[in-house]
């Protein structure tokens, strides 16, 4: 089972909400540095994405040099992966520090050698995610780029039913379908495909918590539901996690300017 059980159609805040994106970024460069001296204080464990892709491996942060805004970050020990990530020059990197979500981007990675082992010496993120009250971080998913939510077919319903999913995070998600569709019974359990835009397609268990009737700027109605994570497959809950922030870093990006 994902770890939390919020609902994730209600109560928590979306992308959208500025106030919303304050409460879980930090961009103070000394709450920066606590955090990732917390990160080495409690030996957390880090599953560092290469260049944002699949592929990953278990690191930590071993150093942190404050005089020169770096970090130092133990190696893998499979050549392959070292030689990836020295050559994506960025690592999508997620931890948990008491239970709850920390991530982070570094960049500019530098391999370091001594004998056998091998480190990556990166910059400081600019930013980090910190869930400081153990909340889910909800965000709400551009139309253009958003993911699926796939029921195969069942009993009155032959064939498959791909929802779009309007908001997701690490706990649940919220589809919404055409208001005479009665498909989804509260409570009950779904299996399901989640398909990411990104990658890859999860197969996942859900159980509807909630739903009402939406009305659209058209006039017309659609149902909306919320439904959490009951189960996800091996590395399911990275896999949203780079998608979400994926997404949080293009907004941010168009905010700047910088798109």
């Amino acid at each position: 089972m994902s770890a939390g059980s919020h609902d994730a159609a209600q109560d928590h805040p979306t992308a959208h909400d500025d106030s919303a994106d304050e409460r879980f970024l930090v961009r103070n460069p000394l709450q920066i540095r606590q955090l990732l001296r917390q990160l080495i204080d409690q030996r957390s464990l880090i599953n560092a994405h290469i260049g944002g892709r699949d592929q990953s491996f278990p690191t930590a942060v071993l150093e942190l040099d404050e005089d020169l805004d770096q970090l130092l970050l133990d190696g893998s020990p499979q050549e392959a992966s070292n030689r990836a990530a020295e050559a994506a020059g960025h690592l999508l990197c997620f931890a948990q520090l008491d239970r709850v979500l920390v991530r982070f981007r570094v960049d500019h990675i530098e391999r370091l050698d001594n004998g056998r082992h091998v480190a990556f010496r990166t910059t400081l993120p600019d930013e980090m995610v910190h869930l400081q009250r153990r909340e889910m971080y909800r965000l709400e998913t551009p139309i253009t780029d958003s993911p699926q939510l796939v029921l195969p077919a069942a009993d009155g319903r032959p064939e498959r039913l791909a929802m779009r999913v309007v908001d997701i995070s690490g706990g649940g998600l919220a589809v919404t379908l055409p208001a005479e569709y009665a498909v989804f019974g509260l409570q009950k359990r779904y299996d399901a495909e989640l398909s990411l835009p990104d990658g890859p397609d999860l197969q996942v268990s859900l159980i509807a918590c909630n739903e009402r009737l939406q009305k659209l700027p058209n006039g017309s109605e659609v149902t909306r539901v919320g439904l959490r994570f009951d189960r996800l497959p091996r590395g399911g809950d990275s896999a949203i996690q780079r998608y979400i922030f994926r997404i949080d870093r293009q907004r941010s990006a168009r905010k700047n300017g910088e798109l």
